[in-house]
């Protein structure tokens, strides 16, 4: 794992050779119980990890959650960004094809559209005008498109790359991503403190910007779906 940046904005970059990749059902979203990996993780081997995306009722993520089998708010969206994760503990970013998962895959998490295809910028990144936010969210201030805002993406050597942007527009955390090497990428949850990022070492949490929400959520119990990254 790498780190670079500073409190303002950071990237990470995962090597799957290294590295494995697990998703969790969150306590409230999706919700339920009898899933597969709960609403917090164990440590052991634990490197690091991040939360999801946007909340996943009334359609507000474009998608729905798959894991160890159970899908969550409806079938898979084709063409809906989604963060892959599979049995050999890899994962991808994608536009979902279509479709059932396939025997290999454990986990999906869809959310919006990608952000970066083909290692090119999407076409309605808005430059911060008020219409990025039928397409990539919401803020908090609803006269401002500039928010706290996260995404992973993956990039052409295979490596996983999650950055976490303070204020920014869509097309600004896009752009962090493309020059993080993200050759596909997806925007993650935005606005306030619900990014959320740690790396974990010696029996405790630690998160390279104060922005972020408190990542001791992920081994406490958290209610929203989450990545952790273990060591192989």
């Amino acid at each position: 794992m790498e780190v670079t940046g500073d409190a303002a904005a950071f990237a990470a970059r995962f090597d799957p050779a290294a590295v494995r990749f697990v998703l969790h059902a969150g306590s409230q979203v999706p919700g339920g119980t009898g899933w597969q990996d709960s609403d917090f993780a164990t440590t052991q081997q634990l490197v690091a990890g991040w939360n999801g995306g946007f909340l996943m009722a009334n359609n507000a993520s474009w998608g729905g959650f798959y894991l160890g089998g159970r899908t969550a708010f409806g079938p898979l969206h084709a063409g809906t960004a989604s963060e892959v994760f599979y049995k050999n503990g890899s994962m991808d970013v994608v536009a979902w094809p279509g479709g059932a998962p396939g025997p290999d895959v454990a986990g999906v998490r869809q959310n919006l559209a990608l952000m970066i295809d083909g290692g090119k910028l999407a076409g309605n990144l808005d430059r911060g005008t008020a219409a990025d936010e039928h397409t990539w969210g919401f803020t908090n201030d609803s006269s401002n498109v500039h928010a706290n805002r996260s995404g992973v993406g993956i990039r052409a050597d295979g490596k996983i790359v999650y950055a976490a942007v303070r204020g920014a527009s869509p097309l600004q955390l896009a752009q962090y991503l493309l020059k993080a090497g993200a050759m596909r990428a997806m925007e993650l949850d935005i606005n306030m403190s619900r990014p959320i990022f740690g790396t974990y070492a010696n029996g405790r949490w630690s998160q390279p910007a104060p922005w972020l929400g408190p990542a001791v959520r992920f081994t406490s119990g958290n209610e929203r779906d989450f990545v952790v990254v273990y060591e192989r």
